[in-house]
């Protein structure tokens, strides 16, 4: 158990989490981990969770909210998720899934994006770098003629092991690492006023790409982020050089861990590393 609490965290740690996080100046971003519904109310939960820590990031996964059986409830749940995170001065972000659902994952985070995004950036979207169409969506994304600001979560992906079949996968690990710091560049390049850029990545070459562009061009509207119990190092040295740093804070009971916890294992074992988000 101690060796899973380094990845993520029960329930009844999250308040310890969350409190130790904040003092370390790398605030959580905050995840009920489970990926399906199978009767359990993700949604009430979530919300619960929302209420008790304002002024935070919030991941939220669709399957949770039951995506796959109904998108119709699935876009009313998370808008009602979405108005108590502006009440308590939160961000959410929708995280990206497995390629069968994602194009629903997609069209329900535009949604949000536009109803949400108007006055205040409330809504990110995640862009999952490994896929083939991903830097296209990305910038059809940025150059949209939209009233609303978008707010990007950029990963590399972490849904190999069922995609790496369907044919959507960049070639090889290079191609990957090129599309994520070329949707950098294209954010530098083509981003409106109130849009913002999460950087969630391990890679030292990334992080090196954006530092590049916010010192040259003296941006404030790109961030980072890793995952808890991974780079923590890199974690506290940008924090510690004035980089605005989270770490991304799974919680949840243990069987609803395991979903995570293998494809934590499979992206970092040594003879399948395909890709490290």
């Amino acid at each position: 158990m101690n060796i899973l609490n380094k990845f993520t965290c029960a329930p009844s740690q999250l308040n310890y989490m969350v409190n130790m996080l904040n003092q370390k100046n790398t605030p959580p971003i905050i995840d009920y981990i489970r990926e399906s519904t199978n009767g359990v109310n993700s949604y009430t939960k979530i919300k619960d969770t929302i209420r008790q820590y304002p002024q935070n990031f919030f991941a939220i996964k669709l399957s949770a909210l039951g995506i796959q059986d109904s998108v119709v409830d699935c876009i009313d749940k998370t808008n009602k998720i979405i108005k108590e995170a502006k009440q308590y001065h939160s961000r959410i972000l929708i995280d990206a899934e497995n390629h069968e659902i994602q194009h629903m994952v997609n069209d329900v985070t535009d949604i949000m994006m536009h109803k949400h995004n108007q006055e205040h950036l409330t809504v990110y979207k995640t862009y999952q770098m490994y896929k083939k169409d991903a830097l296209i969506q990305l910038i059809n994304d940025l150059n949209s003629d939209r009233s609303h600001a978008i707010g990007i979560k950029l990963v590399r992906g972490a849904y190999l092991n069922q995609d790496k079949h369907l044919g959507v996968l960049c070639d090889n690990e290079h191609e990957t690492h090129r599309q994520y710091d070329d949707a950098i560049l294209q954010f530098v390049s083509l981003y409106k006023p109130r849009d913002q850029l999460l950087c969630a990545t391990h890679n030292m070459r990334s992080v090196f790409v954006a530092k590049q562009y916010m010192n040259k061009y003296n941006l404030t509207n790109i961030e980072f982020a890793q995952l808890l119990g991974m780079s923590d190092q890199m974690s506290y040295d940008l924090q510690n050089n004035g980089y605005k740093t989270y770490k991304y804070l799974p919680y949840g009971q243990l069987h609803e861990s395991i979903p995570y916890l293998l494809r934590r294992l499979y992206e970092n074992y040594p003879m399948i590393n395909y890709v490290k988000l």
